[in-house]
């Protein structure tokens, strides 16, 4: 699988573009900066984002050639992120490190998102916020992005089971309009969520 990400990446740079996501960009801006996780960065757009309004950024991605991609994009921008290679699958184990994290259309098998999901909540510190922006199962049949296979998107019920714990700010199966790159593209059905970590 890294192998076809690092082709997809090598082929032409900045397939998602150079902007932030939208959602990721509107949340973090409600946010006091600190220190933030990246998982599955990709060219690190959204990495580059959040450092430049102040944030300390961790970041990484499963694609040696996307993190290769990123850190040219971060000294292009002038910002400072800790960008490696790594999967979120098998990452080191952080406890409540980070002041928020975001998963940004992430899409791993059904058995292997519930281990993605506890990571986010180890990682986080009490009160730290998760964000999510995922293609919902709505999304099959769309040529606009994401995967065709149902088990690898997402539903709200699963969500809400997954992050029981956290106080839930967002939660809404919406369709928008993707302009990211050459592979977001289009009218899409996603899930957004916004989750806080609750003190106890």
């Amino acid at each position: 699988m890294s192998k076809m990400w690092d082709q997809r990446y090598a082929e032409s740079k900045y397939i998602y573009g150079k902007k932030a996501n939208a959602f990721f960009e509107e949340q973090l801006n409600l946010l006091s900066s600190g220190k933030v996780l990246l998982p599955a960065e990709g060219e690190g757009r959204n990495a580059a984002y959040a450092a430049s309004k102040g944030w300390a950024v961790d970041a990484f991605d499963y694609s040696k050639q996307a993190v290769e991609n990123a850190r040219v994009f971060f000294e292009e921008n002038k910002v400072d992120v800790n960008m490696y290679h790594g999967s979120i699958l098998d990452h080191p184990t952080v406890v409540e490190k980070y002041d928020a994290l975001a998963l940004l259309y992430l899409h791993l098998p059904s058995q292997e998102r519930m281990k993605t999901h506890h990571f986010v909540a180890d990682s986080l510190k009490p009160g730290g916020v998760v964000v999510m922006e995922v293609f919902s199962k709505r999304q099959i049949g769309r040529n606009s992005g994401g995967p065709q296979k149902e088990d690898m998107l997402y539903d709200i019920l699963e969500i809400r089971r997954d992050f029981h714990e956290f106080d839930i700010s967002v939660l809404e199966e919406v369709e928008i309009y993707l302009s990211e790159g050459k592979l977001h593209n289009g009218n899409a059905m996603v899930i957004r969520f916004v989750g806080r970590k609750k003190n106890i």
